[in-house]
């Protein structure tokens, strides 16, 4: 389950649950690693984002409406498909637990059992989408650790990502956050 809550005034931020894991680095990346890896970080964004496209929007036509649901029957086979091969894959690989995190276009907050020290260098691999099981690889330091009930709350400031990553994260929130709309009006339906 996730929810979209007010980070901040100008920013919505993703919380819920997902495989999370870091890394305590020497010394940040250098500029040609970063923009490798910003670069990398973009095409997975984009692949999520055709992942998360559902055939259902087709207008008031009457003659859509058989094309809509031959569509919505292939949309669902094709999702299938991917979701079994995504857990195929993710069975091949370690994935890290699930943790629960909040995610902004600036800042990542999650709960562990164990916690990075402060102010180092990290590296993060947030998996978005067991359907397609490739990390989210971000660049940040802990600038807030607190102690709670035998596990650490952690707030990491990112590295500051481009103009394109930062609307490509905001986007992604975005869709989140319609996407949990739609499951609170699906269930309340029921």
């Amino acid at each position: 389950m996730s929810t979209i809550t007010e980070f901040s005034r100008s920013n919505l931020a993703f919380a819920g649950c997902l495989p999370l894991a870091w890394q305590e680095l020497p010394i940040w990346p250098k500029p040609d690693e970063l923009q490798h890896q910003e670069k990398t970080n973009l095409h997975i964004l984009h692949i999520l984002f055709a992942l998360d496209i559902h055939a259902g929007d087709y207008g008031e036509d009457p003659s859509s409406v058989s094309s809509a649901s031959e569509l919505k029957r292939l949309d669902f086979k094709v999702g299938l498909l991917l979701e079994m091969i995504g857990h195929l894959f993710a069975y091949q690989q370690a994935i890290p637990p699930e943790r629960p995190l909040t995610l902004t276009a600036s800042e990542l907050h999650w709960r562990a059992d164990a916690a990075p020290t402060a102010n180092i260098p990290l590296r993060l691999e947030l998996y978005c989408n067991l359907s397609y099981p490739r990390p989210l690889v971000l660049y940040a330091h802990a600038h807030e650790i607190i102690s709670v009930e035998n596990a650490y709350q952690i707030k990491a400031t990112l590295q500051q990502p481009g103009e394109s990553l930062q609307e490509a994260l905001e986007r992604y929130i975005f869709l989140q956050h319609r996407r949990a709309i739609a499951n609170q009006k699906g269930n309340s339906q029921r």
